[in-house]
């Protein structure tokens, strides 16, 4: 969140105070007064909003955007990121006095490829939650289940996206199984997808074409929808 949005989200702010502020918003901030707050990838906040949070943590005080009074708000805030903040502080991207704010307690998430025996547990909770949210029940059959996991538990299965990669993965698995069921065709398929997407890494979109040739021949390459 950057700009007003990240302001107005954080620290709300009052009837008028930009175009479409048609009514005053509260924010997260002061909606957390005696309870507990929880950001995530708090270091893609600008110079601006990290100011105001710092003042906000320090003094239990911030100004809503368009005020001209303070308004108070005593929470307790946890914080998370994806990457090392102490990086962003010596790139200058991130303020050092709210890093040394933050950095009370410091608990470090170990990646889904170091912890694989999460797979398992999370792939049945995963397809509870795409039978929930499409209203429609998809299930592997037992060689297709079995498949699926020897590759997800395989050096060669990095995750790189963590339970995200997994979510999707298992998404896809279900939307295009036959009458809801996924078989060992469903899976090969997105094993061939997955391996692409992690081989490309960052690489420009015209190495694509060059990595699917290495590793795919013609006609698993040809039935791969990308999505």
């Amino acid at each position: 969140l950057r700009g007003d949005q990240a302001m107005s989200t954080l620290f709300g702010h009052v009837k008028g105070a930009f175009t479409g502020a048609q009514n005053e918003r509260a924010g997260l901030m002061k909606s957390a007064n005696k309870g507990v707050l929880f950001l995530d990838e708090i270091g893609e906040l600008g110079p601006d909003e990290q100011a105001m949070c710092l003042r906000a943590i320090e003094e239990k005080r911030f100004l809503p955007v368009g005020a001209d009074q303070d308004v108070t708000s005593d929470f307790q805030l946890l914080a998370g990121n994806n990457r090392d903040l102490s990086i962003g502080v010596k790139e200058g991207k991130f303020r050092e006095d709210l890093f040394a704010r933050l950095n009370l307690w410091t608990f470090q998430l170990p990646a889904l490829r170091d912890r694989k025996e999460d797979i398992e547990p999370n792939l049945e909770f995963e397809l509870r939650r795409f039978s929930e949210r499409e209203g429609q029940n998809a299930t592997f059959n037992k060689e297709a289940r079995d498949l699926y996991l020897r590759f997800a538990v395989a050096p060669e299965a990095t995750w790189r996206a963590n339970f995200r990669d997994l979510s999707a993965s298992v998404t896809r698995m279900a939307t295009l199984a036959p009458l809801g069921r996924i078989n060992e065709e469903t899976v090969r398929d997105e094993i061939d997808r997955l391996t692409v997407l992690w081989r490309a890494g960052a690489a420009q979109f015209g190495d694509g074409e060059r990595i699917l040739s290495e590793i795919l021949d013609p006609d698993r390459r040809n039935r791969i929808d990308m999505f």
